[in-house]
C-alpha cells in the first residue's frame, strides 16, 4: 500500500533524518535553546497543559496551562527559587540530581530550572521501590533527590546518605531577576532515565542527550498544529511526547497525576476540560494498553476516540481483540514503537481508509538505517543499523544494535512487521521449544474482568500452565469458566507447545489490598521474582498433575474410566501423544497417529498399545468396527429402561420451551427465533455454568458473536428468556426445587440441541451425552412435553437404502465410524425406548436429523466448522481446492432453526405398522446445486476479498502442509489437516471436475416436506449468500 506523508506524532527518527536531508536542520542544540527559541519567536502559542478539570484553590496548584513564553519564563523562575536550596554544581562536571514526583507543572519546571542550573536530572518512577531508587543513586553517585509531598513517602527508606529535598512552591507568576550561564553542549545529557528492572528487578540508568530527545527530530514548519493529549506521565515516557510537539510549535496536555485516578470515566472528563480550554484543537491521542482498554469499556469512551484525528498506542502490546474493536469502530489506530536506546523506530500509520491492518508496523525502507534478520520459525529480529541517528546501545563489531525484538511479516503487505517476542524473555520448556508469555498473560488478562493479575510459567518443564489472581471474592470454577474461552481460541491459534490446558490453571487468591505480582515501573511483572513467590503453587500444579496420572493408572477403576471424562481435552491430548513418543518410543517406531490418545479411550488402552507399539506391534485403533457396535448396543440397553417413569396422559398445555445448545451455532438461532415469537412466553436455557448470572452471560455472547442482539439490548428477551445452570446428567438436571417444579408445570416443548461436536472422540467418550438425552426425555414424559432431539445425518449417513428414509434406523453399523455419529444412532434408539414404554398416541420423543449447516444471512458461520476453515486457507496459502463431485446442498442455519421449530410444532404421530414408534424428520438442504467449482468461480469474481489460485486438491494439500509448517503462529486449520490429507490428498492433479453425482438428495425430505413450510420452501444456495460467507471468512480468520 502507499506510505502516507508523516507528522509529528507520527514522524520516526528514520523519516526524521530523511525530512532534514531534504530541508535542512533546525538550529538549536539543546532544549533550552528550543524552549527560549519557541518562546522568542512564538510567544503566545501554547505550549503545556495539564487537565486540572476538579476545581482547586489558586494557591494548591500551579497554572494547568502555559504558552511557550510563560513556559520558558517560569522555568528561570524555578532555577531562581531551586538555586538557593541547592549547592552549586561544579562547572567541570555536571552534577546528578534525583526526581521523583507527580507528573505535573512543577515536574516540568523543576527538570527546565534545574537544568539551567547546570544539573543533570535522574527521573525516579514513583512506582520504584526505596531500594530500586538507592541502587540508582548509588550507581549515579547521586547524593541529592528532589521530592514533592505525593511521593514522600517513597523517600523514607532510602540510604541515609542520600538527602531528601522537598520541591519548593513556584510563582511563575513573579519576574526572574537572576540570569544563568547556559553552556551546555549537544553532547550533554538532557535527562536519564531507566530500565523497568523487568529481569533482574534492579533498574539501570540510561542517559538522554539532548540530541537524542530533541534534536534528532524534524521541525515540521507552520503554526495552527493539532495538539497532543497524552495519559503517559513524564518519567515513563511522556518528555519524548513534548519535545516531539514543542518541535513544531505545537501544544500538548497531560492527565493530571495526583488530581484524580486514572479511570475510563476521569480520562474522559480530563480530555474534555482540556479541549474547553485549549486554544488549539486536541486531535492526537497518545496512551498505553490499558488506558485504551478502559476506554473501550466505557460508556462514550470509544466515540471521544473516534474524534481523533490520530490514536497512538505503545509501551506494551495491545491485545488484539481491543485493537480490532477500536478499528472496527473506525478508530484511526496506530502502534508506535520506540526505545530509550535508539528513541522512536516504527508505527503502524497508515491510510486508515483501505488498511486495517493496525498491529502491522511499517519501518523506514532503508536497509542503512534498519533491517530484519532471519531467525527461526518464521520470524525476523529487528536490528538498528550504525546510521540510525539516535544509537545509544551498540552489540555488535559493526556499530549496529541487535534488539532482541522479534517479528513476523505480513503475508501480503511489503515491509510491514507485527511484533512476536522477545527472543531473551521468552519462556523455555524442557525440550528447548521456546514461546513468549506476555501476549498470552495480556490476552488472558483482558478477556475477564474477574482477574487482577495473571502470571505464565513452564520454564524447563515440558509444559506451560498460568496462575489465575481473582479479583475480590471470585470462585476458582467462575475464574476459571471465564477465561476459558479466550484461552481456547488462543490455543487453536498457538504452537502446540505454547498450549495451556484447563488442568494447569491454578487460581491463587489474593488476600485484599496485597499486591498480587511485583511489577516493573512500566507494569511488566518481575517474573524472577514472581516464580519464587509462587514456586509451592507453581510446582503443586505439576506435582498435581503427576499424582493424577499415577492415580489413574494404579487405580484399577479410574484406569478404564473415560480419558476425555477425566479431563483430558484435545491440548492434552498433543503433549501427552509428544512426551510419550520423546521419553517411551524409541527413533525407529513410527509416530503415533494423531487420534491416538482419544482412540484408545483409556489409560489401560492406551498402555496395551504402547506396549504393543514397542514390540513392533501394528498400530492399529482400539475402535474397530465390531468393538464399536457392540458398545453401542450395551448403551442403548443400559439407558433404554425407563421402567420407573411414569408418563403423564395428555400432552402439557404450556407455552413454555426448554431449550439445550443455546449457546451453539444452531441454538442460538433456535432461542432467537423463540424470543421473537408471541406463541412462546417463556424459554427455559438449561447450560454449563456456575450461576444464572455466568450463564445469562454465555447465552448473550453466543447471540453477539453470531450477529444477533444480546439478551440484554433485546427487549423480547429480558423476562422471556431464563438462563439456568445446570447438569444434564443428574436425575433432576441439577437444577433447583423450585427451577425443576416450576419446568415440569410450565414447559410444553423440550428441543435438545446441546451436544459434544468433536469428532476425535470415541464413542465411550459421548456417554454423558446419551445420559442427558435420556434425563431429558424422562423429563418430558414426565411433564407431558413433547421431546425433540436434534440428531444428525451422519447417524445414518452409511446407509445402504437410496434415499435413506425418514424412518428410525434398526442397524447400528448404518451410523459413520465416528464417535459423534455413533453417539447420535444411540441417542435415536433411547428416543424410541422411551415412546415404547409410554404407549400412546401420540409420541413423546421426536427425532431431527439435521444435515450440513451453513451461514446465517450475515454470513456468520461457526469458526470451527470444517468448511469456513478449509475456506479460510486462501490466505495463507494463495490457493483453495478444486474438489470435484462436490455438491453445495448447505441449509442456511436461520432456516434449519425455524424447520426444528415447525417440527415441533406438528402432529406427532407414530408410524403405525412400523417396527419404530419414533418420528423422525430430515432437515437440510434436498438440492443437488450449486457445486464446489461453481461456487469457486463466484468467490473468485468477487470484489474486495483476496484473490486466489484454484488448485488440485492434492497440490492446495502440499501448499497448505508448508504453510502451516512454516507458520510462526498456530492456525485453526492445523487441526483439520490430518482428515483433509485423509479425503483429499490422494486426489490426482488431472482430475476430471465435472459434475457426475445423482441429481437427487441421498436423503428423503418427504415427510419433513409435510410439516415444515421451510424445508418445502427450501431453495438452492445462491450467489450472495456465499458471497456474504466468503467476506466473513476473510474478516474472521487473520493472515
Amino acid at each position: 500500500m502507499a506510505s502516507v506523508e508523516p507528522n509529528y506524532f507520527t514522524c520516526t527518527l528514520g523519516q526524521a533524518a530523511q525530512l532534514k536531508r531534504q530541508h535542512g536542520a533546525s538550529k538549536w542544540k539543546t532544549v533550552l535553546e528550543l524552549i527560549d527559541h519557541q518562546a522568542q519567536n512564538i510567544p503566545d502559542s501554547p505550549a503545556l497543559g495539564f487537565a486540572t478539570f476538579k476545581h482547586l484553590k489558586s494557591s494548591q496548584v500551579s497554572p494547568y496551562f502555559l504558552t511557550f513564553q510563560s513556559l520558558s519564563e517560569s522555568s528561570k523562575h524555578a532555577a531562581q527559587i531551586l538555586s538557593q536550596l541547592l549547592p552549586q554544581p561544579k562547572s567541570s562536571s555536571h552534577m546528578t540530581i534525583g526526581l521523583l514526583a507527580a507528573s505535573t507543572t512543577d515536574f516540568v519546571l523543576t527538570w527546565l530550572g534545574l537544568m539551567r542550573l547546570g544539573y543533570t536530572v535522574l527521573l525516579l518512577a514513583p512506582q520504584l521501590a526505596p531500594p530500586a531508587i538507592t541502587h540508582l543513586c548509588q550507581t549515579l553517585h547521586i547524593t541529592q533527590v528532589l521530592v514533592d509531598k505525593m511521593y514522600k513517602h517513597r523517600a523514607r527508606g532510602l540510604d541515609n546518605r542520600i538527602d531528601v529535598t522537598m520541591i519548593p512552591r513556584y510563582h511563575p507568576a513573579d519576574p526572574s531577576t537572576a540570569s544563568f550561564k547556559q553552556a551546555d553542549k549537544i553532547s550533554d545529557t538532557a535527562y536519564i532515565c531507566h530500565t523497568s528492572g523487568t529481569s533482574s528487578g534492579l533498574p539501570k540508568p540510561i542517559p538522554q542527550t539532548h540530541f537524542g530527545v530533541m534534536g534528532a527530530l524534524y521541525n515540521f514548519p507552520g503554526q495552527g498544529k493539532p495538539a497532543t493529549f497524552s495519559t503517559t506521565p513524564l518519567y515513563h515516557g511522556g518528555f519524548p511526547d513534548c519535545l516531539r510537539s514543542w518541535t513544531s510549535g505545537a501544544a500538548i496536555w497531560f492527565f493530571p497525576e495526583g488530581h484524580a485516578p486514572i479511570t475510563g470515566s476521569n480520562i474522559l472528563k480530563t480530555l474534555q476540560y482540556a479541549r474547553d480550554k485549549s486554544p488549539s484543537p486536541i486531535q492526537y491521542f497518545s496512551s498505553v494498553p490499558y488506558v485504551l482498554q478502559m476506554l473501550s469499556e466505557e460508556y462514550g469512551g470509544v466515540e471521544i476516540l473516534q474524534s481523533m484525528d490520530l490514536v497512538g498506542v505503545g509501551g506494551a502490546a495491545l491485545p488484539p481483540a481491543i485493537g480490532d474493536k477500536l478499528v472496527e469502530a473506525d478508530v484511526k489506530l496506530l502502534s508506535r514503537m520506540g526505545s530509550a536506546e535508539c528513541g522512536f523506530l516504527m508505527s503502524s500509520h497508515r491510510d486508515f481508509a483501505n488498511d486495517k491492518e493496525w498491529q502491522f508496523l511499517r519501518p523506514i525502507d532503508d536497509p542503512k538505517l534498519i533491517s530484519f534478520e532471519p531467525r527461526d520459525n518464521g520470524l525476523s529480529e529487528l536490528v538498528v543499523k550504525p546510521d540510525w541517528p539516535f544509537l545509544i546501545k551498540k552489540n555488535r563489531q559493526d556499530g549496529s544494535y541487535a534488539t532482541s525484538d522479534l517479528f513476523e511479516p505480513h503475508q501480503s503487505i511489503k515491509n510491514a512487521w507485527r511484533y512476536h517476542s522477545r527472543a531473551d524473555a521468552q519462556i523455555t520448556l524442557g525440550n528447548g521449544k521456546k514461546f513468549d508469555p506476555s501476549p498470552v498473560e495480556d490476552s488472558i488478562l483482558a478477556s475477564s474482568k474477574a482477574l487482577q493479575d495473571v502470571l505464565i510459567f513452564g520454564g524447563g518443564r515440558d509444559y506451560a500452565g498460568a496462575l489465575l489472581f481473582p479479583t475480590g471474592n471470585v470462585s476458582s470454577g467462575e475464574v476459571i469458566d471465564s477465561v476459558w474461552p479466550q484461552i481456547e481460541r488462543m490455543n487453536s491459534e498457538s504452537q502446540s507447545h505454547a498450549q495451556i490446558t484447563k488442568a494447569m490453571l491454578i487460581v491463587v487468591p489474593v488476600k485484599e489490598g496485597e499486591k498480587a505480582l511485583e511489577k516493573s515501573s512500566k507494569g511488566t511483572i518481575l517474573r524472577r521474582q514472581a516464580e519464587e513467590r509462587y514456586a509451592k503453587e507453581i510446582e503443586g500444579a505439576y506435582e498435581h498433575r503427576k499424582s493424577s496420572a499415577s492415580k489413574v493408572v494404579s487405580d484399577g477403576e479410574l484406569a478404564q474410566a473415560d480419558l476425555f471424562k477425566q479431563g483430558v481435552d484435545s491440548i492434552a491430548c498433543i503433549q501427552i501423544r509428544k512426551l510419550i513418543e520423546q521419553s517411551f518410543l524409541s527413533p525407529r517406531n513410527e509416530p503415533l497417529p494423531l487420534n491416538v490418545i482419544y482412540d484408545q479411550g483409556t489409560a489401560n488402552g492406551l498402555i496395551k498399545y504402547l506396549h504393543d507399539a514397542r514390540q513392533g506391534g501394528h498400530h492399529h485403533s482400539r475402535s474397530a468396527r465390531d468393538t464399536d457396535i457392540k458398545v453401542m448396543q450395551n448403551l442403548v440397553e443400559k439407558y433404554s429402561n425407563f421402567g420407573e417413569i411414569k408418563a403423564v396422559s395428555g400432552r402439557q398445555p404450556g407455552k413454555a420451551v426448554l431449550l439445550t445448545g443455546a449457546t451453539g451455532f444452531l441454538g442460538a438461532h433456535i432461542l432467537d427465533i423463540l424470543r421473537n415469537d408471541s406463541q412462546v412466553d417463556k424459554i427455559y436455557c438449561l447450560l454449563r455454568a456456575n450461576d444464572p448470572s455466568a450463564a445469562q452471560k454465555r447465552v448473550s455472547e453466543a447471540l453477539t458473536q453470531r450477529g444477533m442482539h444480546d439478551l440484554e439490548q433485546s427487549e423480547q428477551s429480558k423476562d422471556k428468556v431464563v438462563c439456568l445452570p445446570c447438569d444434564l446428567t443428574e436425575i433432576n438436571l441439577g437444577l433447583s426445587d423450585d427451577a425443576h417444579k416450576d419446568i415440569i408445570n410450565n414447559v410444553g416443548t423440550i428441543i435438545h440441541s446441546a451436544w459434544a461436536v468433536n469428532f476425535s472422540l470415541h464413542l465411550p467418550s459421548f456417554e454423558d451425552q446419551i445420559i442427558s438425552t435420556r434425563n431429558l426425555a424422562a423429563l418430558a414424559a414426565q411433564s407431558g412435553a413433547r421431546f425433540i432431539f436434534v440428531s444428525s445425518i451422519a447417524a445414518v449417513s452409511d446407509s445402504k437404502a437410496k434415499p435413506i428414509p425418514e424412518t428410525l434406523s434398526q442397524d447400528s453399523s448404518e451410523a459413520s465410524p465416528l464417535g459423534y455419529s455413533r453417539s447420535k444412532w444411540v441417542a435415536e434408539q433411547i428416543c424410541d425406548a422411551l415412546n415404547k414404554k409410554a404407549d400412546s398416541d401420540d409420541a413423546i420423543a421426536t427425532v431431527v436429523r439435521v444435515g450440513q449447516l451453513c451461514s446465517n444471512e450475515s454470513g456468520v458461520w461457526n469458526v470451527t466448522e470444517a468448511y469456513p476453515l478449509l475456506l479460510s486457507t486462501a490466505k495463507i496459502t494463495g490457493c483453495l481446492p478444486n474438489i470435484p463431485n462436490e455438491t453445495l446442498n448447505w441449509l442456511p442455519v436461520e432456516q434449519a432453526a425455524q424447520a426444528v421449530i415447525e417440527v415441533s410444532r406438528s402432529d406427532q404421530k407414530p408410524d403405525n405398522g412400523k417396527s419404530s414408534k419414533t418420528p423422525v424428520y430430515h432437515i437440510l438442504n434436498p438440492h443437488t446445486t450449486p457445486t464446489w467449482t461453481e461456487m469457486l468461480d463466484w468467490l473468485s469474481s468477487s470484489i474486495g476479498t483476496p484473490e486466489f489460485e484454484k488448485v488440485s486438491p492434492r497440490e492446495w494439500i502440499k501448499r497448505l502442509e508448508k504453510a502451516l509448517s512454516e507458520r510462526s503462529v498456530g492456525h485453526l486449520a492445523q487441526a483439520l489437516l490430518e482428515l483433509w490429507k485423509e479425503s483429499y490428498g490422494l486426489m490426482m492433479d488431472d482430475v476430471v471436475t465435472t459434475k457426475t453425482t445423482d441429481d437427487e438428495s441421498p436423503f428423503d425430505v418427504e415427510r419433513t416436506r409435510e410439516v415444515s413450510a421451510t424445508i418445502r420452501d427450501v431453495q438452492s444456495l445462491d450467489r450472495e449468500r456465499l458471497i456474504q460467507t466468503w467476506k466473513w471468512v476473510n474478516d474472521t480468520f487473520k493472515s
